[in-house]
C-alpha cells in the first residue's frame, strides 16, 4: 500500500476501531471470534449460547435491546449506521437516540454511527468510502455492513444469528448481499456459522443432482395436499353460500306474503294497529 492510499485508510487497531481515541483507550482486537446477531426469532436467542464464550466478540444493532435485553450487557460493539432522522422515527423506541447515549457513557464500548456523535463518546463515524473502495457497493442491509467489519477486523471464526431475510418479507431483496458477504468471508478462509434455523445460504434440492431430493418432494406433497384442503374449503363455501341465498330468499319472500296478506286482514279487520 502506497503512503497515499495509507492516509484514506482508516487509522487501525483490529482495522475497524478507526479514531484516535479509541486506539489510545486500548481497544484493540484480541478475540479470534465474533457473533453478528439480528432481530429474527428463529435463532435471535442462540446467540446466548456463545455468551459464555471468553474468545468471542458479540455485536448488536439498532433496538435489539428491545427483544433482546441480555445484548445490552453482553455486547462488545454496537452498530447504528442510519441516519439520525431515521432512528428518531423509529417504531420500535422513540428514544433509541437517549439509549445509544447511555450506553456509550456507561460502557464506552464502539457505536458505528454515520458520524461521531458528540452527545455518544464512544461514537465512531464508519469509513464507508474505504470499505466501499475495497470491496465495492454491494451493501443492501446493516447485517452486510457488519459482517464486512468483521471480515476487515481480522476474525477467523463467524456466528450469525437471528439474521434470515425471509423470502415473503421485506427483507427479501436484502438477502443476497449477506450471502456475498457470508462467501466472501469463507472464500477468505474465515469459517462462517449459519444456524440451520436460519433462511440464508439454504435451498431445498442440489441443483441438479438432485431434482428429486426428500425435502424438495416433502413440500410439494405438502403443498398440493394444502392446494387440495383449500380448493375443498372453497367448494363448501360456496356450497353454505349458495344455501344461505336460498335462506335469504325465502325470508324475503315470506315477508312478501306477509306484508301482502297481512295488509288484507288489516282491511277486513282482523289485525288491529
Amino acid at each position: 500500500m502506497t503512503k497515499k492510499a495509507e492516509k484514506k485508510a482508516p487509522k487501525v487497531l483490529g482495522p475497524m476501531l478507526g479514531t484516535d481515541q479509541l486506539v489510545e483507550g486500548g481497544l484493540p482486537r484480541t478475540k479470534k471470534k465474533v457473533a453478528i446477531v439480528g432481530f429474527a426469532p428463529s435463532s435471535m436467542l442462540d446467540a446466548r449460547t456463545v455468551f459464555d464464550d471468553p474468545d468471542m466478540e458479540v455485536w448488536g444493532l439498532n433496538q435489539l435491546y428491545l427483544p433482546f435485553p441480555l445484548m445490552a450487557e453482553r455486547a462488545d460493539r454496537w452498530f447504528q449506521i442510519h441516519h439520525t432522522h431515521d432512528y428518531d422515527a423509529a417504531v420500535r423506541d422513540h428514544k433509541h437516540g437517549d439509549w445509544l447515549g447511555e450506553w456509550s457513557k456507561q460502557t464506552g464500548k464502539p457505536i458505528y454511527m454515520q458520524h461521531n456523535m458528540p452527545d455518544i463518546p464512544s461514537s465512531i463515524a464508519y469509513p464507508v468510502d474505504y470499505i466501499c473502495g475495497k470491496y465495492g457497493r454491494y451493501f443492501t442491509n446493516s447485517i452486510s455492513w457488519m459482517i464486512i467489519t468483521a471480515i476487515e477486523d481480522g476474525f477467523e471464526e463467524m456466528f450469525i444469528y437471528g439474521v434470515d431475510m425471509a423470502q415473503d418479507s421485506e427483507y427479501e431483496s436484502q438477502r443476497p448481499s449477506c450471502e456475498y458477504f457470508i462467501g466472501l468471508a469463507r472464500g477468505m478462509g474465515i469459517k462462517v456459522y449459519v444456524p440451520d434455523k436460519s433462511d440464508l445460504l439454504k435451498t431445498l434440492w442440489l441443483y441438479p443432482f438432485e431434482p428429486e431430493s426428500p425435502m424438495w418432494v416433502k413440500c410439494e406433497s405438502r403443498r398440493k395436499e394444502l392446494q387440495q384442503r383449500a380448493n375443498e374449503m372453497g367448494a363448501n363455501e360456496q356450497a353454505l353460500r349458495d344455501n344461505r341465498n336460498q335462506v335469504v330468499g325465502a325470508i324475503e319472500n315470506m315477508n312478501y306474503v306477509q306484508k301482502a296478506w297481512g295488509n288484507t286482514r288489516r282491511d277486513a279487520g282482523l289485525i288491529k294497529g
